[in-house]
C-alpha cells in the first residue's frame, strides 16, 4: 500500500495525549499541528487546509460532538475527514458521532498501528476524491469546449432571410453534447436546402457522429453531399434529396461495433418556381401549414441510415415534390418534441404539434418557435427535455 503523507490536526484537551499522538504521527512523515480545545480547532481549520482531523469528544467549552457539528456546517466528510479519537467507546457514542458526520472512530488507549491505518485510509480516500474531482472538472471543461464546437456548426443566425423565404430555428440539447443537428444552405440563387438530423443515443458518441454529418452536409460544393457531379462533367450540380439520402447511406453504412444510426429529413426549396422537394430517412414527418391549405404531414418512406446492413434493407428512399405558395410554412423537427411525455406517460404527439403550428400561423415565425417549445415544456411539466430538440421553420414570402 502506498503511504500517503498528510497535514493533520490533533484536537485533545489532554496535553500528554496530544503530544504522544502528534509525535508518533510526525515520525511517520505527517505534518501535525495540535489544538487544546474545540474553539481553537475551529479557528485553526478556518486558517489552514488540513487533510484529516483527529478529534477528542470530552473537552471543556464545546465538546467534540459540537465541534464536529460546526465543522460539518462548512466542510463535508469528503472535503475534511474527521476521526473521533476518544475514551468513549459505547455503541451509542459511536453512532452519535457517525450521524454527525464523523468518517471513523478510534478509542483510547490508542492502538497506534490501528490509528495510523485509519488515518492512512482517510488520506487515500481524500486523495482519490480530489483526483476524481480534478478529472470531473477537466471532463466538464472538455465537454463545454466540444459543445461550443458543435454549436459553431449550426447556422450563425436564428433567423435567415432569403429572397422569397424566411427560415428560423431553435435547438435545445438535453445534455452538454447532442445527437441532433440542423442546417440551412443556400444552394444557388434560387434554391435553399434545409435539414434536420437526429442521431440515435446521447452523449459523446452521438455528438461525434452528428459533427461528422455536419461536415459532409456543409455548403462547399466540392466536399458536401448536397452537390454531386455527373459522369463526364466537372461542374457540380445540386443533388436531389433522393441522391443525398442514397449517398449518405453509402458513406455511413451499418456498423455492428457502434450500433449507431440516424434519421434525417432534407428538403430543397425552389424559390423561383415555388416547389419543395424532400426525402426522409426514418425521420418525423415534415409539417406544412398555410392559410389557404389544410395542415398536412409530408410523408416519405425510407429507413434510418446505418440502422441495418444494406443487403437486408427492405425499402429505398422516396422523393416527393409539393407546390408551395406565399404564406405557407414548412416545419422540420426531431422526435424530442412529439415524444415528450407528461406525468402519466402520454406523449405530446404529432397531432398536437400540427394543431399548435396551425394555431400559430398568424404569429411571427421566429416568435412562434419558442411558443411551441414552451407548450411542450408545459405538457411534460418541467423545463428540461429528455431528448435533444430541434425545430426549423420555413416561411414562404
Amino acid at each position: 500500500m502506498t503511504t500517503e503523507h498528510g497535514n493533520l490536526l490533533v484536537v485533545d484537551d489532554n496535553e500528554m495525549n496530544r503530544d504522544m499522538l502528534s509525535r508518533r504521527l510526525a515520525r511517520k512523515g505527517h505534518t501535525v499541528e495540535v489544538a487544546e480545545d474545540g474553539h481553537r480547532a475551529l479557528a485553526m481549520i478556518e486558517e489552514t487546509d488540513y487533510d484529516v482531523v483527529l478529534l477528542d469528544i470530552m473537552m471543556p467549552g464545546i465538546d467534540g460532538y459540537e465541534t464536529l457539528e460546526k465543522i460539518r456546517s462548512d466542510r463535508d466528510s469528503g472535503d475534511l475527514p474527521v476521526i473521533m479519537a476518544t475514551a468513549k467507546d459505547a455503541s451509542e457514542d459511536v453512532v452519535a458521532a457517525l450521524k454527525l458526520g464523523a468518517n471513523d472512530y478510534v478509542t483510547k488507549p490508542f492502538d497506534f498501528p490501528v490509528v495510523l491505518a485509519r488515518v492512512q485510509t482517510q488520506l487515500q480516500l481524500k486523495r482519490s476524491r480530489e483526483a476524481l474531482a480534478r478529472a470531473h472538472h477537466k471532463m466538464k471543461k472538455d465537454l463545454e469546449a466540444a459543445a461550443r464546437i458543435q454549436a459553431s456548426l449550426l447556422p450563425s443566425e436564428q433567423v435567415v432571410e432569403f429572397e422569397g423565404a424566411r427560415v428560423a430555428w431553435r435547438y435545445v440539447p438535453c445534455d452538454e453534447l447532442a445527437g441532433d443537428t440542423l442546417g440551412i444552405v443556400r444552394l444557388d440563387d434560387r434554391s435553399v436546402g434545409v435539414y434536420v438530423v437526429d442521431v440515435s443515443g446521447h452523449g459523446v458518441p452521438s455528438a461525434l457522429l452528428s459533427v461528422s454529418l455536419s461536415r459532409v452536409l456543409k455548403s462547399e460544393p466540392t466536399s458536401s453531399v448536397l452537390w454531386t457531379t455527373d459522369p463526364g462533367s466537372v461542374e457540380p450540380r445540386i443533388a436531389s434529396p433522393l441522391e443525398v439520402m442514397t449517398e449518405l447511406s453509402k458513406r455511413f453504412p451499418y456498423d455492428m461495433q457502434t450500433g449507431q444510426y440516424f434519421t434525417m429529413v432534407y428538403a430543397v426549396i425552389d424559390l423561383k418556381n415555388q416547389r419543395l422537394t424532400y426525402a426522409s430517412a426514418g425521420h418525423e414527418p415534415m409539417i406544412i401549414v398555410g392559410s389557404g391549405r389544410e395542415a398536412e404531414f409530408g410523408k416519405s418512406t425510407g429507413q434510418p441510415i446505418a440502422l441495418v446492413p444494406a443487403m437486408i434493407m427492405k425499402s429505398t428512399y422516396e422523393e416527393r415534390t409539393i407546390e408551395i405558395c406565399p404564406g405557407d410554412r414548412i416545419y422540420l423537427y426531431s422526435d424530442g418534441i412529439p415524444e415528450a411525455h407528461d406525468a402519466g406517460g402520454d406523449q405530446y404527439g404529432n397531432e398536437r404539434l400540427i394543431a399548435k403550428l396551425a394555431e400559430l400561423l398568424e404569429t411571427d415565425l421566429d416568435q412562434g418557435l419558442p411558443k411551441v417549445l414552451e407548450t411542450v415544456r408545459q405538457w411534460q411539466g418541467g423545463p428540461h427535455f429528455d431528448d435533444d430538440v430541434s425545430l426549423l421553420g420555413v416561411e414562404i414570402l
